[in-house]
């Protein structure tokens, strides 16, 4: 028995359906945070650069100088650091206006300020000069060592002369000397340090001095004992290198005609 065939369908046949493409979208607020992370930093350059050139537009016009001025004046101090007018008011390098005024002679303390709209104010102290170190630098009263100024006098200061080595005891040395003669104002015109260490002093009255290394301050009392007795015209060298008492050696006597 023939089987009967199916007949083929004709027409157009449907394709099967794809399934749908899920696509991911990246949120706003995601891209926000990306853009944000490259404009911030173009936007914070520009602002620092701009703002940068505004203010420097305000600019240091003066310098203006305060303290208790004796050795140096006003002037002095401005013309060393001249260099810092014109600069930025913001920018302006004050480090190097201290460093500048600090590196002057006798210039013991420094302290450096701007003030609005557009100046630096200095405020200086000075150290004092106290002696003179070997004819060529310059002893303060706090014991540093430095050039002597140009125009400082310092004919009338006390000369130390010595090996570098002793200049700490030639000055300690020398201020109790200086004290002990207080009272008959009597001053030290030079201090001499041997090699040893050995002080000899040149003194206001015309007396050569030696002291020794040690026990100076009590010798430097001794030795003001000695002025109260003795008439200083007479005496020409006194030695207080001894455990008591002095020598003395006498001014020749002039013949009388």
């Amino acid at each position: 028995m023939a089987s009967k065939k199916r007949a083929a369908q004709r027409g157009a046949t449907r394709r099967p359906e794809k399934a749908a493409r899920r696509e991911w979208h990246v949120p706003a607020w995601i891209r926000s945070i990306h853009w944000s992370w490259v404009v911030a930093p173009v936007l914070l350059v520009g602002l620092f650069l701009g703002g940068r050139e505004m203010v420097d537009r305000w600019t240091i016009q003066d310098v203006r100088v305060t303290g208790d001025l004796t050795v140096w004046n006003a002037a002095d101090i401005i013309s060393q650091v001249g260099w810092i007018k014109g600069q930025g008011f913001f920018s302006a390098d004050l480090q190097g206006v201290y460093d500048n005024v600090l590196s002057m002679p006798l210039i013991k303390e420094v302290r450096v300020k701007k003030r609005w709209p557009g100046y630096v104010e200095i405020t200086v102290r000075e150290d004092i000069p106290m002696a003179v170190w070997n004819s060529n630098k310059l002893i303060g009263i706090s014991g540093d060592l430095m050039a002597i100024p140009a125009h400082l006098n310092v004919d009338k200061l006390t000369l130390i002369q010595g090996d570098i080595e002793y200049m700490d005891k030639a000055v300690k040395d020398y201020r109790l000397i200086q004290q002990a003669l207080a009272p008959v104002q009597v001053n030290v015109r030079t201090l001499s340090l041997t090699e040893t260490g050995s002080v000899e002093l040149d003194l206001s009255n015309n007396w050569r001095v030696a002291l020794g290394r040690k026990n100076i301050e009590a010798r430097a009392r001794r030795l003001l004992k000695v002025m109260k007795r003795l008439p200083a015209d007479q005496v020409a060298e006194v030695d207080l290198r001894y455990g008591k008492g002095a020598a003395i050696r006498w001014q020749p006597q002039q013949e009388k005609g």
